[in-house]
């Protein structure tokens, strides 16, 4: 906890609110979120699920349905054939994973750079008797530690959100998938109607980034850019607060779709 919390205070008690902290913060992204999920794993698997990640809610659908609704339909997106490499960029502990191998009957490679979840995800995947269409490794997704060319669609579920770059991570997703291959996710963002300079806005903006292990939650354009930026084709943006349930907006890739996660 000390470790994690040397990220964020400034002073004693005092939370460092600064585009240069965020900065440091995002120098330090692999102490700063692998201190996080230490802390965390075991809380959000008892407390929370398999999945660490929001969903849209049908009025009485059950919660482990509308998280396994929300990986479908972001496998959907991608229009998943059996037989397919998929790469899972931050993949937790293997939830979506196991999840959508079942949903499309293709491979799914999880990559995680904490080395307590890889563990959690292997042990869940052998219970699971999925092992041979689910497989992890450990490495960092800023230097993701696979060749060229490598799959044939990517996905990431509310995990890109711990980059020190979203250009960065997206230029590496790039390189990795296959020409024509569709990358879709999940990110958190700022809706344009957050205010910078408004205090009370930037103070439920640093309380997420406190409680999350985010060095800096980005805006929808900045991700939208970053993605341009990487080589992609945006060619669907989508807010699902539209259609009820969390707010999240689509961006997209090399020939696909992207789905990222809006905060007012």
């Amino acid at each position: 906890m000390n470790g994690y919390l040397t990220h964020w205070e400034k002073d004693k008690g005092e939370t460092e609110d600064t585009d240069e902290a965020r900065e440091k913060r995002g120098s330090q992204y692999p102490s700063l979120v692998n201190g996080y999920y230490d802390l965390v794993t075991d809380l959000f698997e008892s407390g929370w699920a398999q999945s660490f990640h929001f969903c849209r809610f049908i009025k009485g659908e059950p919660f482990l349905q509308a998280l396994a609704r929300h990986e479908h339909y972001l496998a959907a997106q991608l229009s998943l054939q059996p037989g397919m490499n998929v790469l899972d960029v931050g993949c937790g502990v293997g939830g979506p994973a196991r999840q959508i191998a079942s949903f499309a009957d293709c491979r799914v490679t999880g990559l995680n750079n904490n080395a307590y979840q890889v563990d959690r995800a292997r042990k869940h995947t052998l219970a699971a008797g999925l092992e041979d269409r689910v497989d992890f490794v450990k490495g960092d997704f800023m230097k993701i530690p696979f060749p060229d060319n490598s799959f044939d669609a990517v996905y990431a579920i509310e995990a890109t959100l711990h980059a020190p770059s979203l250009a960065g991570v997206y230029t590496e997703i790039h390189r990795v998938l296959k020409p024509g291959g569709t990358f879709a996710l999940y990110e958190w963002v700022t809706t344009p109607k957050f205010e910078p300079e408004n205090p009370v806005h930037r103070s439920i903006r640093l309380r997420i980034e406190h409680g999350d292990a985010i060095p800096h939650l980005a805006t929808q354009d900045e991700a939208e850019s970053a993605m341009r930026t990487a080589g992609f084709t945006l060619t669907r943006s989508d807010d699902l607060a539209d259609k009820g349930g969390c707010r999240a907006v689509v961006v997209s890739t090399r020939g696909g779709v992207a789905v990222c996660v809006h905060l007012a």
